[in-house]
């Protein structure tokens, strides 16, 4: 690829990270998201942590976490890394997809994309959103990972060193779990007309690939495999995974995301501007 492609793809880059970060709609978006987290881990995830940290305390037999589904919490060893694995779990995809889903569709009406491709090309400005998308959410990942780092050195400040290839790896999975949500948002982007519309043709494409996928691998095992076409399809068993085993599904969103990413190029290389 030419030079110029990076030169672009970068300001484009940095453009939506000004856009994310240093907006109206960026900042309510990011000071509720803060706001949101914070009652999370103050809550919910204090508690559960300080509960696990009894039961191990107490060598207790029976755990009220394997009796509600929730037992490979128990396999981190820090409580806090464990309770924020299963939430993030939830909360980032369905964060992506609302983060993600204006990437080109409003410039594409309001006839901006237009003047932008005039000095740069399609590509730069597909990807550029795309890498600009995925680093803000990053930023945010990362954020809530730091808060859950300082609630577990508030508990005892000796875990600093165990903590933090935990921490590294949460990070890195997470990074991946939005990956191809956000990639998925991109070629909705690049087809709709609105946010609104890429965030409801998301809800309904996902929808519709787990029950037609899902139908046709419980009558015909063979296509089983079409279940990893589905974004977030392997969560269920990333949760009952913990520390470096957690990377042995990152081929998936990897995967998919290089196959949305072809889509969403494809699409954006004929879509009228």
């Amino acid at each position: 690829m030419q030079p110029a492609f990076f030169n672009h793809l970068l300001l484009i880059c940095a453009f939506e990270l000004k856009r994310g970060f240093a907006t109206r709609k960026g900042i309510v978006s990011l000071v509720t998201f803060a706001v949101i987290w914070y009652f999370i881990l103050l809550y919910p995830l204090r508690f559960a942590a300080e509960l696990l940290v009894q039961e191990k305390g107490l060598q207790a037999e029976f755990s009220i976490f394997e009796l509600i589904g929730f037992g490979a919490i128990q396999h981190w060893p820090i409580p806090e890394f464990g309770v924020f694995w299963h939430f993030a779990l939830m909360i980032f995809p369905m964060l992506s997809i609302m983060l993600a889903a204006d990437q080109t569709c409003s410039d594409r009406e309001r006839g901006t994309l237009r003047f932008i491709v005039i000095r740069s090309s399609r590509d730069s400005v597909f990807f550029g959103r795309f890498v600009g998308a995925m680093m803000i959410q990053a930023l945010w990942i990362s954020g809530a990972l730091f808060s859950t780092l300082a609630l577990t050195l508030t508990r005892d400040a000796s875990l600093l060193a165990f903590a933090l290839p935990d921490l590294l790896i949460l990070n890195v999975n997470l990074i991946l779990v939005v990956l191809p949500f956000t990639a998925m948002m991109a070629a909705l982007s690049a087809k709709v007309k609105s946010a609104r519309q890429a965030t409801l043709w998301a809800i309904l494409i996902w929808m519709f690939l787990a029950g037609i996928i899902g139908s046709l691998a419980y009558y015909l095992p063979v296509l089983a495999f079409l279940k990893c076409l589905i974004p977030g399809y392997q969560l269920s068993d990333l949760a009952q995974l913990s520390g470096w085993q957690t990377l042995s599904l990152a081929y998936i969103p990897l995967l998919q995301s290089l196959i949305l990413l072809i889509l969403g190029r494809w699409i954006m290389a004929r879509q009228a501007l």
